[in-house]
């Protein structure tokens, strides 16, 4: 065990996948709900790793600030999209260093990204809708070398799933149910 990271069941858990490709499936996903104004409640279901279904119920709101609508009550949609994007690639940093026997004593990450907000008022039409770039920083100390840590920032850029996500374009598949008895006709 280094840095809170079990080393034995992480190598159990990649023989397993190389036995056998679906016990390496992951698919979770979440219910959205209007709270109303720019509140979201959003629960999160089951998940499915191989076989086996894992049970994982959380809950959590958000929110806009005053400034756009909301109550500032929540995070924002923004903070939850950086804050998991964050959270996952810490995760991989520290598996990484786990992994090449480096003792970590701290790790931060910082994120920091602009929207402008013109595209999504559909203002000015060469505005991108979303982000054009996410910076991001580790600060780390452990008792690695600045070698070690940079190879493991790069393992980070090549392993994190949110990373890879978020860098590349996804497919986003697109459906819609209509509620017949809460249409006007």
């Amino acid at each position: 065990m280094i840095n809170g990271i079990n080393l034995e069941a992480l190598g159990t858990y990649k023989n397993t996948v190389e036995q056998d490709a679906k016990n390496g499936m992951y698919s979770g996903g979440i219910k959205a709900t209007w709270l109303g104004g720019t509140k979201v409640g959003v629960e999160t279901n089951a998940l499915q790793l191989g076989d086996e279904k894992i049970p994982h119920s959380f809950s959590f709101v958000i929110d806009e600030p005053e400034q756009l609508l909301g109550e500032h009550s929540s995070p924002t949609p923004q903070d939850y999209l950086l804050g998991g994007l964050s959270g996952c690639m810490m995760v991989t940093f520290v598996a990484m260093a786990s992994i090449k026997g480096i003792e970590l004593e701290g790790v931060s990450l910082e994120i920091k990204s602009t929207l402008d907000l013109q595209g999504f008022l559909g203002i000015n039409e060469t505005s991108p809708v979303g982000y054009d770039a996410i910076e991001y920083c580790f600060t780390v100390e452990g008792n690695g070398t600045e070698q070690d840590f940079k190879e493991i920032a790069d393992q980070v850029i090549q392993f994190s799933p949110n990373y890879a996500t978020v860098s590349n374009k996804v497919k986003m598949i697109s459906s819609l149910v209509v509620n017949p008895t809460m249409v006007k006709n």
